[in-house]
């Protein structure tokens, strides 16, 4: 696609401002988004250049706009594309820099999403998404691979991100994908690259800036998801890991979305379910994420016989160690939610030491026994 195709797109409604002649006829060959001062070293030859203009500050004189749009021109961008808060708000500082460094200046509207724009040059973005989460998924990658791949899907170089795993029961990956597509959407204006990988995953890759953080709190994924669970009839499950700071820590990000998505699954499987990492701050939803067989050999290893019998005194005994610990080891308070005589709780635990071999006059001990209560 050239600049001029671009331009003829109806459903962008773009405003060229200033280009002509030659300049209107470059191949575009990328897209790139960046709210920096200084973009030298983040555009290649080629690259349209999306910009919602956070470097300019009302009053700005001719020294920022020129420093801006001489990096562009040094760079080969095939022209730069401001984002308008309102009708004609573009600088004229910005108009005249173009005008002079003769770097063709596009306008987008406030309903026109830098997505929209990307998504009309390579219509294709599926293609990118894939080789972008493919490339995560591989492992440590190599960072120019790794820069040009969210390049390609119209994702800034530089970080935070966040990674979210999702999965459609029944559903094949393009059904999940679609699916997780159909959330971040509800994001307006926020970009992100959803691929999919073998095995049914869906993968996204979403920038976690400040803003993008504040517009999750103010619609968060918890509100929406439900909705294509609703039109599929299908249980959607989705982890978020926790903000990777650059590009390099986004094959850790998935792990800890996958992580977090083995514990959506585990709290509910027949229902839609969210879990963020971040979330993850109490040992229950900690544990869910740890694959079942690996829950029960813990739990039967800590709680020995009392995990393998089933006679009533066994249950009896698990019942006792449960109310204990949840009543922080008061022999008194646990005595009188079980309507029991202290010197029976007493001996009970004493029982309850004997077959696991823990002392429960111990933290670390109580600790392992909350733990294996909660992974049978």
């Amino acid at each position: 696609m050239h600049v001029r195709d671009l331009l003829q797109v109806d459903s962008l409604d773009l405003t060229l401002l200033w280009g002509e002649g030659s300049l209107l006829d470059r191949e575009i060959r990328g897209v790139t988004t960046t709210d920096l001062a200084d973009p030298t070293g983040l555009v290649r030859p080629g690259e349209l250049v999306l910009s919602g203009l956070g470097w300019w500050a009302p009053g700005d004189d001719h020294t920022q706009a020129d420093r801006f749009v001489a990096a562009l021109r040094s760079a080969g961008a095939a022209a730069l594309l401001a984002a308008e808060k309102a009708p004609g708000e573009i600088p004229g500082a910005l108009v005249d820099a173009c005008r002079a460094y003769e770097t063709v200046l596009v306008a987008v509207p406030a309903r026109t999403t830098f997505r929209a724009v990307t998504e009309a040059v390579r219509p294709d973005e599926r293609r990118a998404a894939d080789e972008l989460v493919a490339l995560v998924d591989a492992g440590p990658a190599d960072g120019a691979a790794l820069d040009a791949a969210l390049r390609s899907c119209g994702l800034p170089a530089s970080g935070p991100y966040r990674v979210v795993v999702a999965t459609l029961g029944g559903a094949d990956g393009d059904g999940a994908v679609s699916a997780l597509v159909e959330v971040l959407r509800h994001s307006p204006g926020e970009p992100f690259a959803a691929g999919g990988l073998p095995g049914g995953e869906a993968v996204a890759v979403v920038p976690a800036t400040p803003e993008a953080e504040r517009r999750c709190e103010r619609t968060p994924p918890d509100d929406v998801w439900p909705a294509p669970h609703a039109l599929r009839q299908a249980p959607l499950h989705a982890g978020v890991s926790a903000p990777a700071a650059a590009a390099e820590g986004l094959g850790s990000a998935l792990e800890q979305a996958r992580y977090a998505l083995a514990a959506a699954r585990s709290e509910a499987p027949d229902g839609s379910r969210v879990v963020r990492v971040d979330d993850l701050s109490t040992m229950g939803p900690l544990f869910a994420g740890v694959p079942a067989d690996v829950r029960r050999a813990f739990s039967s290893r800590v709680l020995g016989p009392l995990a393998r019998g089933g006679s009533a005194s066994h249950r009896m005994l698990l019942e006792t160690l449960e109310v204990f610990l949840a009543q922080h080891g008061s022999w008194s308070r646990t005595a009188e939610k079980l309507r029991l005589h202290v010197n029976t709780v007493h001996y009970r635990i004493q029982r309850i030491e004997m077959l696991t071999g823990r002392d429960l006059s111990r933290l670390d001990h109580k600790l392992d026994l909350r733990a294996a209560l909660l992974c049978r």
